[in-house]
């Protein structure tokens, strides 16, 4: 399809993000240089559900430590979780943990990818794109969705992925998009996004599938944070009436186990 056959829509947007991905990307993000397939996984993983900010001196402490798969595969439970405090969301990074003790290197297909611990159709489509800069799968995540909404759907009400994920096939079919690669394609568009939320502009009421956190202070997830806490710096567990279910939860998902009359991480 060539250039002149792009519809008004696609056209504006498409010039609107690339002149914004040139002049203002996030191109000094350190899991964009010398990218490898391990540093997208590691980076994706994340920023599920983390900000860039807190993410990146955690995965720059992480590849500092843990480099390739392998020196990760070599470590433990405990280091790791240690490492991961301050994330949330423990399991990403135990998923991560047995993900480098099953394969020695990041596979390529989507398919594949999908069979890994912790990655589901959004982190391989993901890595599809940034790792391999392949457009074998849409990418479709919180920014993206802001702004194929902003463009295409600004008076909608309950809008489904699946409107967006035809926005995006129509998209990657220009030659312009394609002689991008999916990687810069789908930076530019998740950058715009970025710049819109600094602009107030969120479109997440709109859609059906975009998922809210729930409030993290006094929740049970900030309790099993600080069981964990306490439990990697052998400190006193916190006193509350839910430590007993935490305790059970995190036996149960093989994070802990009790010795006697205390707990120690799996493996240590």
């Amino acid at each position: 399809m060539k250039n002149s056959s792009i519809s008004s829509p696609d056209k504006e947007l498409l010039n609107d993000i690339l002149i914004y991905y040139k002049k203002f990307g996030r191109h000094d993000l350190v899991w964009r240089k010398k990218i490898t397939p391990y540093k997208i996984l590691v980076s994706e993983v994340m920023l599920q559900q983390t900000q860039v900010s807190r993410a990146l001196p955690k995965f720059e402490e992480w590849m500092k430590l843990y480099p390739t798969l392998t020196s990760l595969s070599v470590s433990n439970l405990r280091d790791i979780l240690i490492i991961w405090q301050g994330l949330g969301y423990q399991r990403r990074a135990k998923s991560l943990f047995l993900l480098a003790q099953k394969v020695k290197k990041i596979p390529v297909t989507y398919d594949e990818l999908l069979c890994l611990p912790g990655v589901g159709p959004y982190t391989a489509s993901a890595i599809c794109a940034f790792a391999y800069n392949i457009f074998s799968h849409l990418v479709l995540e919180t920014n993206i969705r802001t702004v194929l909404i902003e463009y295409f759907h600004l008076t909608e009400t309950e809008i489904h992925d699946g409107v967006l994920y035809d926005d995006l096939k129509r998209l990657t079919t220009y030659k312009k998009v394609k002689d991008l690669g999916a990687r810069h394609f789908y930076y530019a568009l998740m950058d715009y996004g970025a710049y819109l939320k600094t602009k107030k502009i969120s479109h997440n009421k709109k859609s059906v599938h975009a998922v809210t956190q729930s409030r993290y202070k006094g929740s049970f997830r900030e309790l099993r944070a600080k069981v964990l806490f306490a439990i990697t710096h052998k400190e006193p567990l916190p006193k509350d009436e839910r430590l007993e279910a935490v305790l059970h939860e995190l036996v149960k998902e093989k994070y802990i186990i009790k010795m006697k009359t205390k707990y120690q991480i799996v493996g240590t």
